[in-house]
């Protein structure tokens, strides 16, 4: 990205500095509120301020005018029809009245200036007249406040670009025209939307993104001794997590405050279409979620697979390979890791769809000619882009065999699931395409969790039951007394607690279980009990 550019004049604004009546409203600190106009007449532009009492101030008066009066002339229908006709013959834009005097503004006032087409305005009783005058005169008069108008026109425009449906994309073009400022918009997975100016390289984008993940909500200004810095944002909502990023070439920090101001409002322009996109998303994703669950915990007939299949694009009578993939760090968005593996994957077999699950993602790829060979070389076509967002870490990729029927479908989620866990090697993405279970946990990953969690249950009940009514500790002691080797000395030292009140605890675990355990059988048993516990 480059550097931004001299700031040009605004096409059609011929020099002079513009601000709407709507400009006025919004600002808080000036107090104005509306009595009477129409909305088009909020777009009117005001060119000047005036504070008078006169009866007949015309003579004082400029075209788009702004003219602050406490009304001391008002003594009547009369007098006011006086006031603002003189106001009307200037082209005065605004009359705004105070209440000090007057206070409650008769209903006669806002017909007279319906009728003389002036915007009428009032003001809260602690702003006064001349602090509006100023904001008005200062802003209009001074080169920082010609920018100042600048920039509320563009930021208008950057608005309207959001209300036509024009899209970020319209308002980064919009920016980097005005301004020479080159930005793009990374989603929360750092994948690129949209852009203005030159392509950023892979590396730069994984620079950025990679110094923005543990920044949550603060923006950052990146080096790079190659293209100079850029300034991040994140795009944040009412979730702990930034849904995306803003980056503009150059170091905000120097920037003007016209500059600051447009940027300002282009944040605003970008979190709303993000916010639409990802809620769109999460819709769409809704269903492959659920899917997921169902098959992860066994609870999904064949019929009913191949219903959320058939929903989600997937022919379910063709055979499924499925993918599992993490990444060695929490901060690392698991949405990362599905955009990456799902682009990586682009282009094999008929269809792939997937899901976040936890901070894993878990992908269904479809298509008789799908292999373990063929996905990891798809795979490699385009995986450097995303080796550099990964920098330094490591994902870890299962890939399960193809499916022969639909029913092998919750076994393949499970077995991918293994092999990522078990996958081991050097580089940043490690592939693990068959594996044989070498332990205990291995092959209890290779059954369903409801499998397991029933298994669990169904032998340690009359414990959990136990510790429920109790408050005792039976399943922790008996977990500590299994990882010890059936030692008593060592285990009672874990537990802290003497040999005797160990050997009473044990026994009422044989007791409530109706297991010995000096069988090991029966040790074995209850050591997988605890392993298959949900955690």
């Amino acid at each position: 990205m480059a550097a931004p550019r001299a700031i040009n004049s605004i096409p059609g604004v011929g020099g002079r500095p513009l601000m709407r009546v709507a400009d006025l409203l919004a600002r808080e600190s000036l107090g104005l509120s509306e009595v009477w106009a129409t909305p088009s007449m909020l777009e009117r532009d005001v060119h000047g301020s005036y504070i008078i009492d006169l009866p007949n101030p015309g003579k004082f008066l400029s075209p788009g005018d702004l003219v602050l009066s406490g009304a001391l002339w008002h003594t009547g229908v009369d007098s006011t029809r006086t006031f603002v006709s003189a106001l009307a013959d200037k082209g005065v834009a605004v009359l705004v009245i105070g209440r000090i005097v007057l206070g409650a503004i008769p209903d006669y006032f806002a017909d007279i200036c319906r009728e003389y087409g002036i915007v009428l305005l009032t003001l809260r009783e602690d702003v006064s007249f001349k602090s509006v005058t100023q904001y008005i005169d200062s802003t209009l008069a001074d080169p920082e406040g010609q920018a100042s108008s600048r920039s509320l026109v563009v930021g208008r425009r950057l608005l309207d670009s959001l209300g036509s449906g024009a899209g970020v994309q319209a308002a980064l073009r919009l920016m980097f025209d005005e301004f020479g400022v080159e930005s793009c918009v990374l989603e929360s997975s750092g994948v690129v939307t949209a852009l203005a100016g030159t392509s950023p390289s892979s590396e730069r984008v994984a620079r950025v993104w990679n110094r923005m993940l543990p920044e949550r909500g603060s923006v950052a200004v990146v080096e790079d001794a190659g293209s100079g810095a850029s300034t991040a944002w994140p795009i944040l909502t009412d979730g702990a997590q930034p849904i995306g990023y803003l980056v503009c070439a150059g170091d905000h920090r120097s920037w003007s405050a016209d500059l600051s101001r447009v940027v300002g409002t282009l944040l605003v322009v970008v979190r709303v279409e993000l916010e639409l996109a990802s809620s769109r998303r999460r819709a769409e994703d809704a269903q492959a979620a659920d899917l997921v669950d169902l098959l992860v915990a066994d609870s999904l007939s064949p019929g009913e697979a191949s219903a959320r299949l058939r929903l989600l694009g997937s022919d379910p009578l063709e055979p499924v390979t499925v993918v599992a993939a993490a990444v060695d760090d929490d901060l690392y968005p698991p949405r990362a890791v599905l955009e990456a593996v799902s682009s990586m994957l682009a282009g094999i077999g008929t269809s792939v769809v997937g899901s976040e699950y936890g901070n894993e993602a878990v992908l269904f790829v479809s298509g008789s000619e799908v292999t373990p060979e063929a996905l990891i070389e798809t795979a490699g076509r385009s995986a450097g882009r995303h080796e550099a967002m990964l920098g330094s870490r490591q994902m870890r990729i299962g890939v399960s065999e193809r499916t022969l029927s639909i029913s092998q479908l919750g076994g393949a989620v499970a077995s991918a699931r293994t092999r990522m866990r078990a996958a081991s090697g050097d580089g940043p993405m490690v592939w693990a395409m068959r594996s044989t279970p070498v332990s205990y946990d291995a092959l209890l990953d290779l059954l369903p969790e409801q499998v397991r969690t029933r298994f669990a249950t169904g032998l340690l009940a009359p414990l959990i039951d136990y510790d429920a009514r109790h408050g005792s500790d039976l399943v922790e002691t008996l977990r500590v007394f299994l990882d010890a080797g059936a030692s008593w000395q060592n285990a009672a030292a874990t537990l802290h607690v003497h040999v005797n009140t160990l050997r009473y605890r044990v026994g009422r675990i044989e007791a409530l279980t109706a297991r010995d355990l000096g069988r090991m059988a029966d040790r074995v048993d209850l050591f997988l009990a605890v392993a298959s516990l949900p955690q």
